[in-house]
């Protein structure tokens, strides 16, 4: 029986690197207590149960060690030339990001022009009483250009405009057309409000990518 003091094993292929042992053939003592308060010395060796694990062993290793025949055979010809390849390639996209940055430098002022203008733009907003003054006009244009041909037609028909039946239709006209004006005048309102809220949002965005931007270029030139 082999009596081991010291195993070491590469835990990658499960091969045994250092072994100290010594043979040993006679009685194993097995301390265990009894009703007698004294031992027993008997054999518990399970040469059997040895055999097959010292197999087993032996098969484990040899997988392992057919693995790393193919690894070695087929896959690091391929690893090798996958990293030989990146150092080719490496100058080139070096080279490639620096154009990049160059091309942010160039385009970074006219960029910030353009930025500029637009924030001014969307600082100041539209004009809302224009909005509504010219939904109005229109409204009123409208409803002018209706009243000229409800006058043709009537004159057509025979109605006689000073009569009170050309009034009542006047009138009721008159009551479409306020409630038309001061609808045109709140969605004209309504409208410019959105739009200039719509203005300072994208110019918040806006300045955010021209920070970037600038971060981008100052990260280039360092």
């Amino acid at each position: 029986m082999k009596i081991y003091t010291k195993v070491v094993f590469d835990m990658a292929t499960e091969e045994t690197l250092e072994e100290e042992s010594f043979e040993y053939d006679g009685a194993v003592a097995l301390c265990m207590g009894s009703s007698g308060g004294g031992g027993t010395t008997t054999n518990t060796v399970d040469y059997a149960y040895n055999a097959r694990m010292a197999t087993l062993s032996e098969e484990q290793q040899g997988w392992a060690r057919e693995y790393y025949r193919m690894w070695d055979q087929h896959f690091k010809p391929y690893e090798i030339a996958q990293a030989q390849a990146n150092m080719e390639l490496l100058p080139y996209e070096t080279e490639a990001y620096k154009n990049k940055l160059n091309a942010v430098n160039t385009l970074l002022p006219q960029q910030t022009k353009v930025a500029g203008q637009f924030l001014d733009a969307a600082a100041k907003g539209v004009d809302i009483n224009e909005r509504m003054s010219l939904a109005q006009a229109d409204v009123a244009g409208a409803w002018g250009d209706a009243n000229a041909m409800m006058r043709r037609e009537s004159s057509r028909m025979g109605v006689n405009p000073n009569s009170g039946r050309f009034a009542g239709i006047q009138a009721a006209m008159g009551t479409q057309q306020a409630a038309q004006i001061a609808g045109a005048r709140t969605q004209a309102r309504v409208g410019g409000e959105m739009e200039n809220y719509q203005r300072l949002k994208d110019a918040s965005s806006a300045n955010l990518v021209g920070q970037y931007m600038q971060g981008i270029g100052t990260m280039s030139e360092t």
